[in-house]
């Protein structure tokens, strides 16, 4: 791993081990601060993921037709023609692929900090579990999903505010840019489910047995009859062979310890803290959606959108549970040690494959593209 990466995983890290036992107030700008190096990292890369290449074609492509002709562009790579406007409306004012990207960088993560500081209870916790697990893969590589997804994360102030027309607005404006975000829309109901223990285990039980014993693979001539390009999306991840954090074997433990954490202390949770209970429906709907479809590059695309909650749903038990000391520094630990487990997955998982252990950024003679077009 490059040392910029390094630096940031250490800045959270410290901040979070000070924030749970430093009995000081979070400091919003020193959250900010970091959040604007995790920008700039991701925002100036050249030559991070594997798609790089292809993303930059792409831009270079809506660059030279005209805006009628995107949709038309938009099938003929199979993308998003939303996400071909954004390429189509910078490049139009003579921005270059390299701005693109900064700005792309900006939005997404930005729209993703801002709602773990409002939402997350202990936010450098929250901005930890977001880093190792989601910053990587969506903000870096998969980065027309990550923005989708920033998206739908900033969509959940409405829906626990319950204002239906501004959460669709945000819904219409996600699909538009990754149409797999279409799962979401499910979320402003799903959050007023009365979970209980019992309801956790029986719904994870369901979704794991409907796995073994083979009904889920009924769902998959469904998947493919979807309309608006939606089962021809599922076709495309279902044969490709990309892996992220949460399909790893670390993953799947995580996903069980949280459940088992749920069932648990979720009673005493839910009683002392007013938004853990929406995190904890969203995060188990996407656990249940996991287990349903029985890992693979599909039971990760769509059940992302709700297990990125997790990084919502662990702080808020845990500030739920501040009044126990022992348990809740039990809770902490191992959640701390779960991500600097994951982090060095990460590493391992990726150096040779995304370019996070040679970082390089726009600024490299090699650069291929800069901040203005040609």
């Amino acid at each position: 791993m490059s040392f910029i990466y390094l630096l940031i995983f250490v800045l959270i890290l410290f901040s979070t081990l000070y924030e749970m036992y430093g009995n000081q107030e979070v400091s919003k700008p020193w959250y900010y601060t970091i959040v604007t190096i995790m920008i700039l990292t991701a925002g100036l890369a050249w030559g991070i993921s594997p798609d790089w290449i292809s993303y930059w074609n792409t831009f270079e492509g809506a660059a030279i037709v005209s805006f009628g002709a995107l949709s038309d562009l938009s099938e003929k790579l199979d993308m998003e023609v939303g996400y071909l406007y954004i390429n189509k409306i910078i490049s139009s004012i003579g921005l270059g692929y390299g701005s693109f990207v900064l700005i792309l960088a900006i939005v997404s993560i930005y729209l993703k900090t801002s709602t773990i500081f409002k939402y997350s209870g202990y936010v450098f916790l929250g901005l930890l579990m977001y880093m190792v697990s989601i910053y990587f893969y969506e903000d870096q590589i998969q980065v027309r999903q990550g923005l989708a997804n920033a998206i739908t994360i900033f969509s959940v102030r409405y829906i626990i505010d319950r204002k239906l027309y501004p959460f669709l607005i945000c819904m219409v404006l996600a699909f538009l840019m990754h149409k797999s975000s279409i799962v979401f829309v499910f979320a402003y109901w799903i959050v007023l489910i009365k979970f209980n223990r019992n309801w956790v285990i029986i719904t994870i039980s369901l979704a794991i047995i409907a796995s073994l014993t083979g009904v889920s693979l009924l769902i998959d001539g469904l998947l493919q009859l979807l309309p608006f390009g939606i089962g021809d999306k599922y076709d495309a991840y279902n044969t490709q062979g990309l892996q992220s954090a949460e399909s790893s074997l670390l993953g799947v433990i995580v996903k069980v310890l949280t459940v088992l954490a749920v069932v648990l202390f979720d009673k005493q949770a839910s009683e002392n803290d007013v938004y853990y209970p929406y995190f904890r429906n969203l995060y188990i709907f996407g656990v249940a959606m996991y287990f349903f479809f029985g890992g693979g590059i599909f039971a990760l695309r769509l059940p992302n959108f709700y297990l990125i909650f997790i990084a919502f749903m662990v702080p808020r038990m845990i500030f739920a549970l501040k009044e126990n000391a022992a348990l809740k520094n039990f809770i902490y630990i191992t959640f701390l040690a779960y991500n600097m487990a994951l982090f060095v997955h990460v590493n391992n998982n990726t150096k040779d494959k995304a370019g996070f252990s040679y970082y390089r950024t726009i600024f490299d003679d090699r650069a291929t593209y800069s901040f203005f077009l040609d």
